[in-house]
């Protein structure tokens, strides 16, 4: 199928994962392909929005964390690391004397993966 056969939400969704496949900033690629970045952005956006049809099939799983006593009372060693698993085979492992700082930017570039 050629790109004139697409709805505009998939010719978003194609140029969306040209984006990512690409390895360049937002930026770099918007200059790239003479795309405005706010547009860019929006479609991002929106397709953020969207349930993802792995999203619609799965429930959540919920994992028990320990309590601030339960931290304050063992040494970190002795708690496992944390490993996320993502789609495309993307593992994510965060030791438990992971900084502070690191873990909330890992938690905001998880809240930006698309």
């Amino acid at each position: 199928m050629n790109e004139t056969n697409l709805t505009k939400e998939d010719f978003w969704m194609k140029r969306i994962q040209d984006f990512q496949k690409s390895g360049l900033s937002r930026k770099e690629w918007c200059q790239e392909n003479q795309v405005p970045l706010s547009t860019f952005s929006y479609w991002i956006r929106k397709q953020m929005q969207k349930p993802s049809e792995l999203d619609q099939g799965m429930e959540p799983v919920f994992a028990r964390l320990p309590s601030e006593l339960e931290v304050s009372s063992q040494p970190l060693s002795e708690y496992p690391p944390i490993t996320i698993h993502l789609p495309e085979s993307i593992r994510i492992e965060v030791s438990t004397g992971c900084p502070c700082e690191l873990m909330a930017s890992l938690i905001h570039i998880l809240k930006n993966y698309a």
